[in-house]
């Protein structure tokens, strides 16, 4: 397979990835809510999770396997899951306290680090991700789109291509989003940042109560 053909198969990949990520929804508002709380890291890490479990997808419906969505039992767990962890993050959330802005001394700044460690950033986002059954449908469609433009080849070379330029371009948008809102709350009042941190709550357990509703 020429050169020319794998650029093409990861450009159309990262494309994809790029604007898949940048719909306003929990994993947004997700790496939004992290990088005011924790900074640029972890939301990142967030975003990381959530676009590694975007490539899985990716992954299985470029390899013409996308029928987890079949499955009740599968089905049916994923929307629990889904709304036990965003549930969770809004109860958080709400019960956010500016410790960064207010903190007497280092030690109580290290424990506020603490409390959200790198790994559970990541398989936070992962698995707000992977719960979400629409992108079962939104890959097998997009996939079958690239197919028929000849973007991506059958070959297993241009498919992992494909693939790894999704990863590439989630995670672009995602450094972007997290650095910007990193940077840009540092302006903003310990007070307003707290009150941000608390609207990002109540809508996390809107979108549970949502999701709950339709199970």
């Amino acid at each position: 397979m020429s050169p020319t053909a794998l650029l093409t198969s990861f450009a159309a990949g990262m494309a994809c990835g790029f604007v898949v990520s940048i719909p306003v929804g929990p994993v947004n508002l997700a790496v939004i809510n992290t990088a005011l709380q924790r900074g640029f890291l972890r939301a990142f890490l967030v975003g990381l999770g959530a676009i590694a479990a975007e490539t899985v997808y990716a992954t299985a419906s470029l390899a013409g396997h996308s029928t987890i969505g079949e499955w009740p039992v599968a089905r049916y767990l994923l929307r629990v899951t889904a709304v036990v962890v965003i549930a969770g993050v809004g109860l958080r959330a709400l019960r956010f306290k500016e410790e960064r802005a207010e903190a007497a001394d280092a030690a109580t700044v290290q424990r506020a680090d603490q409390r959200w460690h790198h790994p559970r950033a990541f398989m936070f986002g992962f698995f707000l991700t992977i719960s979400n059954l629409m992108l079962v449908v939104l890959w097998a469609t997009l996939a079958a789109v690239l197919f028929a433009h000849d973007w991506v080849q059958p070959e297993l070379p241009s498919r992992a291509a494909c693939a790894a330029g999704v990863l590439a371009g989630g995670s672009l948008w995602f450094l972007l989003l997290a650095h910007f809102v990193a940077h840009a709350h540092r302006r903003v009042s310990p007070r307003t940042l707290t009150l941000l941190v608390r609207a990002c709550g109540v809508v996390f357990l809107g979108c549970a109560a949502l999701l709950a509703y339709h199970l």
